[in-house]
């Protein structure tokens, strides 16, 4: 090769290079059985600086990698089941608290026996403590994200992650001299300052982007990625690790970017097509093997860090998953997402370096462990990943995936709002269909296109993701219940005129049919003519109290409680009963004590008097036909001009 010609520096030919072996390094590795992740990090070392010398250690791969790095931390906290999280926590806790304190100790004994002095073991163990998510392109792609191994994984991921960077804090500290009470004030308020504004003040502020500037998907996509960046560099500017703020970006935007949706897909294959495999290329760019083969010492510590960071992560994975009651497989899988160490473990090192506590073939020794580990991560995930079974989804919220068939120009806007305000509670999405028959016309494709697009517009307005879609069907009937079932719908928003002909039964034909084989609870929502919702009325007669009208009236509830809390409004009980009945039976369904009740002798008949501008009203039915169409019709009736739900339970 002529002198000067390497490494490349023309941008073009950087660029060629490195998306060639993002291209080549998983199908070699697929060749030779192995994970993709490994093929990456050993294309890196062939072109990097230490074997070829292709490629150097520039600014642009260094920069891309980085982002690689907190990508990876940033989709896991946007993964993250937040509802399983917290139904589950004491797995994440026990889980974080064995995968920080077993490496903690074993990886400080290993170092100390070493040789190493005690603030040099103690940081190297911080390095080891926390993880990175090395295997989770694996996990996502055997759909495995919301299983229980998978959710205290993640959670366990927060807590050690903090908790590596206070001891890392500590020493580093401690080494330079600089323990002071002023020192560790500033420290611990910038942490809990920096807490607040990511957990609670960037969702509200995202919430309020995505519902006016940030309704166009582009920008929102964009929004997302300078977030997670802008949240990396306030956690360095205030000396927490920037994983730690990308991983807390991703749970300040979970509730936002449902799982599945446009969005979603966007940021996924952005991040799995370019940043991550960067982020790994760059890794193996950091490997020297002549160095590991020539110099005996950096090999003999590596092997010596490998052996104790493996075992510890091992136990620890093991020792919880046994605890949690989870099967082989599934504990397989907690292993392999701890177990893979990278530019974290690198960087903690490093700050040892500086300070003087370590030498170059620590370092070395460290960059061993990072490759191995990540071996080991890739090869367990895609081994155990199989053997996991898919989460039930029996348990997911009612709002996750809202069906919305539309076809009425006139009432499609305020019926996609209904919908996205049930998803909006839930952090899901709205899945409006428009269904045609087999023989329909260039031109009703055209209007019904026309009419998804409003739809789309509507929820996107909302601030919720919707999908939309125009379907060909051999009737409206099969047409929606092929939508619920194959977007795997939560619930079903109909929309309904407020009374049934002579010649039908109970809300129409339709809706009859549906109502009768639908496998989610369906809302029938009349529309009404308010633009904006102002106060949530549930009513509730003598007969809804009773065992058969049970399951309605709590569905009514918990579509209730999703909209008022959506529209920041209040939640008003209208009741034959008294609050002394009524309240009892709100606090079996989980419903707050300090809802209002307005107690009216003849709801139905009155409530007209009692309604105002902006009102939307809900009831809820038991399924069963004796009770459907009267329940309705009166609701409607009642209700006059505004917004009138019955809610039908499975």
């Amino acid at each position: 090769m002529p002198e000067g010609l390497l490494p490349l520096t023309d941008p073009g030919a950087v660029f060629a290079v490195l998306f060639l072996l993002v291209l080549l390094g998983p199908l070699l590795a697929d060749r030779f059985r192995l994970p993709g992740i490994i093929g990456l990090i050993v294309g890196g070392m062939v072109v990097g600086p230490n074997v070829t010398g292709i490629i150097d250690q520039n600014t642009f791969i260094e920069t891309i990698g980085y982002i690689g790095l907190l990508y990876l931390m940033f989709q896991g906290g946007l993964d993250l089941d937040m509802n399983g999280f917290i139904r589950r926590r004491r797995d994440s806790v026990v889980f974080g608290a064995a995968t920080f304190v077993l490496p903690m100790v074993i990886v400080t004994a290993v170092s100390l026996a070493l040789g190493l002095g005690g603030a040099a073991s103690i940081i190297i163990a911080s390095a080891f403590t926390s993880h990175t998510l090395l295997s989770y392109p694996t996990i996502e792609r055997f759909d495995l994200t919301k299983s229980r191994a998978v959710t205290a994984t993640l959670g366990a991921t927060l807590l050690v992650t903090v908790g590596a960077l206070l001891v890392l804090a500590i020493a580093a500290a401690g080494a330079r001299g600089d323990s002071s009470i002023g020192f560790w004030l500033l420290f611990v308020a910038g942490l809990l300052g920096y807490l607040f504004l990511m957990l609670v003040t960037l969702p509200k502020v995202t919430r309020w982007f995505f519902t006016g500037l940030g309704q166009d998907r582009q920008i929102r996509l964009t929004y997302l990625l300078s977030g997670m960046g802008v949240a990396a560099v306030l956690a360095g500017l205030i000396g927490i690790e920037p994983i730690v703020g990308a991983f807390l970006a991703g749970l300040a935007f979970n509730q936002l970017v449902p799982s599945g949706t446009v969005i979603d897909d966007r940021v996924r294959v952005l991040g799995q097509s370019v940043f991550i495999p960067a982020f790994l290329i760059s890794t193996g760019m950091l490997l020297d093997p002549v160095a590991l083969v020539t110099d005996p010492r950096p090999l003999a510590l590596g092997g010596a860090f490998v052996a104790a960071e493996v075992s510890a992560k091992w136990l620890a994975a093991e020792g919880s998953g046994r605890l949690m009651g989870l099967p082989g497989p599934e504990r397989q899988v907690m292993f392999s997402l701890t177990v893979g160490q990278a530019a974290g473990a690198l960087a903690a090192v490093i700050v040892a370096d500086d300070l003087g506590l370590v030498g170059p073939e620590v370092v070395n020794a460290v960059v061993l462990v990072i490759l191995l580990t990540a071996l080991l991560a890739g090869v367990t995930a895609d081994r155990s990943a199989p053997k996991v079974e898919i989460p039930d989804r029996t348990e997911v919220p009612l709002g996750t995936r809202v069906v919305v068939p539309v076809s009425n120009p006139r009432s499609v806007a305020r019926l996609v709002r209904v919908g996205a305000q049930v998803a909006a509670a839930d952090s899901g999405a709205v899945i409006a269909v428009n269904v045609l028959p087999f023989d329909a016309r260039p031109d009703q494709m055209k209007a019904h296109r026309l009419l998804a697009a409003k739809a789309e517009e509507t929820a996107l307005k909302a601030g919720s993701e919707v999908s939309t879609s125009v379907r060909i069907d051999s009737t409206t009937v099969d047409g929606v219940l092929h939508t619920v079932v194959e977007q795997s719908g939560t619930c079903l928003v109909m929309g309904w005129k407020g009374y049934a002909n002579r010649r039908e039964s109970l809300f129409g034909a339709t809706i009859d049919q549906i109502v009768s084989r639908s496998p989610v609870p369906v809302m029938v929502c009349r529309p009404g003519d308010d633009d904006v919702t102002r106060r949530v009325v549930v009513v509730i007669t003598e007969e809804d109290l009773e065992p058969t009208g049970f399951r309605g009236t709590e569905l009514a509830f918990e579509v209730g409680h999703r909209l008022a809390r959506q529209a920041e409004v209040n939640l008003v009980i209208v009741s034959e009963a008294g609050a002394e009945q009524v309240f009892p039976q709100l606090a079996s369904w989980g419903v707050a004590p300090d809802v209002q009740v307005i107690t009216v002798e003849g709801v139905i008949g009155r409530l007209n008097r009692l309604l105002a501008p902006g009102d939307v009203v809900l009831t809820g039915v038991p399924p069963v036909k004796s009770r459907l169409g009267k329940g309705a019709r009166r609701l409607a009736r009642a209700a006059g001009g505004r917004t009138g739900i019955v809610a039908v339970p499975r």
